[in-house]
């Protein structure tokens, strides 16, 4: 992908002379791979080479200040270190002649192109995206050109529409380049997808789980992040057409994938840095773990740094995430989901409570809408027993949001098996006894903060009534083991002070409900593993691990 971008110059200067206009090309065909020419480089030329109307000098523009960079065009490099250095006047002939070249040229694939993403450059969304419609070139290019226009005029459901219908119809050379993600994937995930031809259909397999683990929202239409995505490429190709200006790495291919084009500098010496304002890329919305570890690794770290990949949506935010709570049972040949999240973390009154569980990005899905009446509700649903992301997603009335996510694989479900622990309110006036009670009595996270006792569930899956079954439960916190008092349900035996407690009881069924108490009143705070492991009559085990933090918000 590299070569090519350099086929396109995207590093290449800008000539000043105007070339002849270019031949008609097939309706279904575009020849993207050329620089602009003729009218499209005169428009352009006209603009950018004019003398700036000031030399007032700065060391620095942040976008987070209020500052307007580059003049309001991020491709308007020579407006660097100037104030004002383009007139009102200038900026609306500049609109104008944009406008006319795209309307009078709706068959020609790069006018139309060209005038959109100039206008969107200078933040007229309405006028871009009315060329975009009117575009009567090839078909797929043209839905490329709405998909642009749409996304950056915040429309990113729209933009998905046109962008899957253009990759599925275009040239597939030019798909391969939209496409590619090696400038987001790290580690053995990048030595594994550098190895992928292109096209190839393991490659979009690839590309379709990484984007599915990356979509921001599941319960939004549509992926913004990846539609973000394939208009950053499709930008740095246009940019290529028109060739860039200056030798440093504003314009790099690796910069602009990960975090947009630059909205910001800053003079160091006598470098200068980009992106050095965080307003434009504010959100790491891919993982943060590897996506070949499996959806049980999945981890995120939503506020990114400078160096991550990131991104602000325009319709949306700000974006906090939240602690949660997702615990896995058997039923039937189903896996039943019970999750909660844990909303009073977020800093706004949620009015829209969404759930989803999917097992990919055109999976089994399953929402939620509406505010179920609660600010930390809790969602069940049977699922397949396949690996599935899971989120609780939430809403405010000024486009604040909030989520909760996380990966499970299924449960086994031959021999002996138990469920995931299921960590309840610790107010609870007595223990539950079944499913039903205990998942009414969710806590919307594994946070335990000033109570003096920890409530958890689970479910021993696998033997026959009568049979007995062997418990051992321990709490532990680096190694060590910790647990004290333990209360259980059936007969309300109170165990001593013990490194790990076991028992044998005959199981009531195929389905035994287990509920218990753990004193934590003398432990300190921080993180902690409850492991219990069940041995059955014939030798066969099962294990569950769930981990608490003890101690206030």
């Amino acid at each position: 992908m590299a070569n090519r971008f350099a086929r396109t110059a995207i590093f290449a200067s800008l000539s000043l002379v105007a070339l002849a206009v270019p031949p008609p090309v097939h309706p279904q065909e575009v020849d993207w791979e050329r620089g602009a020419r003729g009218a499209v480089r005169n428009v352009l030329n006209n603009h950018y080479t004019r003398q700036m109307t000031s030399d007032v000098r700065s060391v620095a523009c942040l976008a987070q200040r209020g500052d307007t960079c580059f003049g309001g065009d991020h491709w308007d490099r020579a407006c660097m270190r100037v104030v004002a250095c383009r007139t009102p006047a200038a900026v609306r002939q500049f609109i104008a002649e944009l406008q006319r070249l795209g309307t009078r040229s709706p068959r020609d694939p790069l006018a139309v192109a060209h005038s959109v993403y100039g206008l969107v450059r200078l933040g007229q969304m309405g006028p871009a995206v009315m060329i975009a419609e009117q575009c009567r070139a090839a078909d797929w290019w043209c839905d490329l050109v709405l998909g642009m226009a749409h996304h950056r005029s915040g429309g990113s459901a729209l933009a998905d529409s046109h962008y899957r219908s253009a990759l599925l119809r275009g040239d597939p050379e030019l798909t391969c380049l939209l496409t590619d993600i090696t400038n987001l994937v790290e580690g053995r995930d990048a030595a594994s997808y550098r190895r992928l031809p292109c096209p190839s259909q393991a490659r979009s397999a690839f590309e379709e789980r990484f984007w599915w683990l990356s979509d921001p929202f599941l319960t939004r239409p549509g992926n913004d992040r990846w539609t973000e995505h394939v208009t950053r490429r499709i930008e740095l190709v246009l940019d290529g057409q028109l060739g860039a200006r200056g030798g440093d790495d504003r314009r790099s291919v690796d910069a602009v994938t990960r975090r947009g084009h630059p909205d910001s500098w800053m003079q160091r010496m006598r470098q200068i840095d980009f992106w050095k304002s965080v307003a434009a890329a504010r959100y790491r919305f891919t993982p943060a773990s590897l996506a070949g570890d499996g959806v049980q690794a999945l981890r995120y770290e939503l506020e990114s740094g400078r160096w991550d990949e990131g991104y602000t949506p325009l319709e949306y935010g700000p974006v906090f995430e939240v602690r949660g709570q997702v615990a896995r049972f058997l039923e039937g040949d189903s896996l039943f989901l019970a999750a909660a999240a844990d909303l009073d973390g977020a800093p706004f009154d949620p009015r829209d409570i969404r759930f989803a569980a999917t097992e990919g990005a055109t999976g089994y899905r399953a929402r939620r809408g509406g505010t179920p009446g609660s600010q930390s509700p809790t969602f069940t649903l049977a699922v397949p027993q396949t690996a599935m992301l899971v989120a609780i997603e939430a809403f405010g009335e000024r486009g604040d949001a909030a989520r909760m996510r996380e990966g499970v694989l299924p449960l086994a479900a031959n021999g002996v098996a138990v469920s995931d622990v299921l960590v309840l309110d610790p107010r609870l006036a007595e223990l539950p006894a079944s499913r039903e009670e205990a998942v009414r009595s969710m806590h919307p996270q594994t946070w335990i903060g000033n109570a003096n006792e920890l409530v958890v569930y689970w479910e021993i899956y696998g033997l026959r009534t009568d049979e007995t079954v062997e418990i051992t439960v321990a709490l532990q916190s680096g190694g060590a083991g910790l647990v004290t008092r333990i209360m259980r349900t059936l007969g309300g035996q109170t165990t001593p002070p013990a490194t790990t407690v076991s028992w044998t009881e005959p199981v009531s069924g195929p389905v035994h409900a287990m509920a218990m108490t753990v004193d934590v009143d003398r432990l300190e705070q921080g993180d902690y593993d409850l492991n219990i492991d069940i041995r059955g009559p014939d030798g066969s085990t099962a294990s569950t691990v769930r981990r608490v933090r003890l101690g206030r918000r």
